[in-house]
């Protein structure tokens, strides 16, 4: 194969900038968290667009991640959305959309946000019954047809601190 025919989509950034416009749906500690974990992995990711239920906790998220991320976290006044259906104008003003609201909403938000063709990242749980995680491998499926990544919270997996109690777990279930 020349040098010509390699196939760089899945490296190239689709947007054609160093700019990666971060969406965040649900604004509690989860979703700041989210948010925050999000501009410190890239100089270019900023923050663009904010919703949630509680116009208070947009406010309160955006205060939050300003103070570590200053001007990264670019949320102006027309990208705070409040009620059930910001989550639409986020999607729509993103490339990368972070679900960290109720977690009955994450099937519907991610596959809207597929559907959109955004990235997205998906608290846990990503389904809370048999439709919701039908629905969530439907969108995973759809995600990869279409060459976009779909990711989602498993922060324990990760921490020692939690790895070694369920060491420890686990070796007391075995010693009986």
């Amino acid at each position: 194969m020349s040098a010509g025919a390699i196939d760089i989509s899945r490296m190239a950034w689709a947007a054609g900038g160093d700019t990666i416009r971060v969406g965040l749906i649900g604004c509690g500690g989860r979703g700041t968290g989210a948010a925050q974990d999000a501009l410190d992995a890239d100089p270019g990711a900023r923050l663009v667009a904010m919703s949630d239920v509680f116009a208070d906790k947009v406010t309160a998220s955006l205060d939050q991640i300003r103070s570590r991320h200053g001007e990264r976290a670019a949320v102006d006044a027309d990208h705070r959305f409040a009620g059930l259906d910001g989550y639409k104008r986020v999607i729509e003003s993103s490339d990368v959309v972070l679900i960290a609201c109720a977690s009955r909403f994450h099937p519907r938000y991610l596959r809207e946000a597929i559907d959109a063709g955004k990235h997205v990242f998906v608290e846990k749980p990503r389904g809370i019954d048999p439709v919701g995680a039908r629905a969530t491998q439907e969108a995973a499926d759809l995600a990869r047809s279409k060459g976009l990544s779909v990711l989602s919270g498993l922060h324990n997996r990760f921490d020692l601190g939690v790895r070694e109690i369920m060491k420890r777990i686990h070796g007391a279930r075995s010693e009986r």
